[in-house]
């Protein structure tokens, strides 16, 4: 007799991933059951599971309207079924008429019913005399959170230390920086799109004059930045100059007072259908939940902030999951207006106020660390 582990797979992979996760024991096999729409987010479980001595069925419904006939769903799921084997049935994804065909017919067969009520952290089981739930323990990672979603994911990791980067942080935010200096950061961040690396020495009047900018070499000795090489900045170098210094500081503010599953920052990601790239700032898992912020030190124009915005919703919803949580980070004034748009679209504002007030910022904290709360 085999133990199989049996999911209903549909947009949202993380609930099948989770369970196979949280109940899988040696020499337990695998079944899925799926619409051909949906059969390549199999691949995206299993290609994360790595399982590779696990045995492994499909039950694809391959004609468009098959998981809309019950009589083909009953037949077809039937046939894949053994008496001898026992079934654990996580009932959550798939169409509801797709569940009740799998309960119709797994209630015939030795199988016990659980369900997620994601994004909650736990399982119930509708069989058990016992009206309880039980908490789900395994905690997912950003890397397995996006691989579940079919996305391809690199990280660019933190630039300067944490004590560096707070010293920057109140240089900025206590207007430190003379007309001159905030000049050469906007010098600076034609340079961060180009790409490309910017050498320090001033008095050569040659081809290479294009990449110096009047007044860096004193700015960096002003703001005592620890350059790698003193002739010039690296692209990394200039990225952080001119906005990066904030994301860090926001990763090691999430990572002190949050402690989360894990963290990452710089995160490009890449949905295996495409060859379109996507950044997100700073990305993080809190019991099993994802979460993601936008760093920006301004946001200026309302139609700049609204792209910022409609980006947040759009990865919200098409790439990350409905039940992933965006922020957006500034260093912008309070504007309520800014706040409500955000808000309507989903995501959370938080603006200079946050980091200039520490109950308010404490407050926030509070509410992400309930947000992920078995409740």
């Amino acid at each position: 007799m085999s133990r199989v582990i049996v999911s209903l797979v549909s947009e949202q992979t993380i609930p099948n991933y989770l369970f196979i996760k949280e109940i899988i024991t040696s020499g337990d096999e695998l079944m899925f059951i799926s619409s051909k729409k949906m059969e390549n987010k199999i691949d995206w479980i299993l290609n994360e599971l790595r399982y590779v001595d696990c045995i492994v069925d499909k039950c694809v419904f391959d004609d468009e309207d098959d998981e809309e006939r019950w009589n083909k769903m009953i037949e077809k799921i039937k046939k894949s079924l053994n008496k001898q084997n026992k079934y654990i049935v996580n009932l959550t994804g798939g169409t509801k008429y797709m569940s009740l065909a799998v309960q119709e017919v797994f209630e015939n067969f030795d199988s016990e019913f659980f369900y997620i009520p994601f994004p909650k952290n736990y399982l119930l089981n509708p069989m058990s005399q016992f009206d309880r739930s039980i908490p789900i323990k395994y905690r997912i990672n950003v890397q397995e959170y996006m691989h579940v979603y079919g996305l391809k994911i690199k990280q660019k990791g933190i630039t300067q230390s944490k004590e560096y980067t707070h010293y920057f942080f109140s240089l900025f935010t206590q207007n430190k920086f003379s007309n001159a200096e905030y000049e050469t950061i906007d010098c600076l961040r034609d340079y961060r799109e180009k790409n490309i690396e910017i050498k320090i020495i001033e008095e050569k009047e040659d081809e290479e004059k294009k990449r110096q900018i009047k007044g860096l070499s004193a700015f960096l000795e002003t703001i005592s930045f620890p350059q790698k090489d003193k002739e010039k900045l690296s692209k990394k170098e200039t990225q952080y100059i001119t906005g990066g210094w904030f994301e860090e500081y926001v990763y090691h503010l999430i990572k002190e007072k949050i402690d989360p599953q894990s963290i990452a920052i710089g995160v490009e990601i890449q949905h295996t259908k495409t060859t379109n790239m996507n950044d997100l700032d700073v990305v993080f898992t809190l019991g099993n939940k994802l979460f993601v912020i936008e760093c920006k030190t301004g946001v200026g124009r309302v139609l700049l902030f609204n792209q910022i915005v409609y980006k947040a919703s759009a990865l919200k919803e098409t790439l990350l999951g409905l039940p992933s949580n965006s922020y957006i980070f500034s260093l912008s004034p309070e504007d309520d207006t800014l706040a409500q748009t955000a808000k309507n679209m989903g995501t959370n504002y938080c603006d200079i106020s946050y980091f200039n007030d520490k109950k308010k910022m404490d407050s926030l904290i509070s509410e992400i660390i309930k947000s992920s709360y078995n409740k």
